[in-house]
């Protein structure tokens, strides 16, 4: 009987498995604090830990444009590379929470060229949810 082969662990003599960019959206909770950016830091911290991943950038993006032409910052992106997108999102769903995420929370990766996103809400994850088109950093979504 052939058996399909073990896709855990890459061919012999293969290369293993590229980095697969992964990106969250925290939506910014007015008079939340978040000294220091430590969510980041967490999140590294773990990912390092079961060596699946590691956070390669982060830093704030801008809401749309209030009446009187300013912005506020809406949400915190924190950007990832991670070589097990299945244990990865595992592991972000389980500790974004555990780091007071608030519901909004956004996991963004692609399989097979598809856009998807996890969406933390209240009541637990939408997972896998198609991304049609969206326009990073001004919060807007064209579904």
């Amino acid at each position: 009987m052939n058996l399909p082969p073990d896709s855990s662990s890459p061919p012999s003599g293969a290369h293993p498995q590229r980095p697969q960019f992964v990106y969250v959206k925290i939506p910014v909770v007015k008079d939340a604090a978040d000294p220091f950016h430590w969510r980041e830091d967490e999140i590294d911290q773990v990912l390092n830990d079961k060596g699946i991943g590691s956070v390669i950038g982060w830093g704030s993006s801008l809401g749309t444009v209030l009446p009187d032409g300013s912005r506020e910052i809406a949400f915190t992106r924190i950007d990832i590379n991670v070589t097990d997108l299945t244990m990865a999102r595992a592991l972000l769903q389980t500790t974004l929470p555990a780091l007071e995420a608030p519901s909004g929370t956004e996991i963004h990766y692609t399989i097979e060229q598809q856009n998807l996103e996890d969406i933390l809400t209240p009541s637990g994850w939408l997972l896998a949810q198609p991304v049609f088109g969206s326009r990073h950093g001004l919060g807007i979504k064209l579904r």
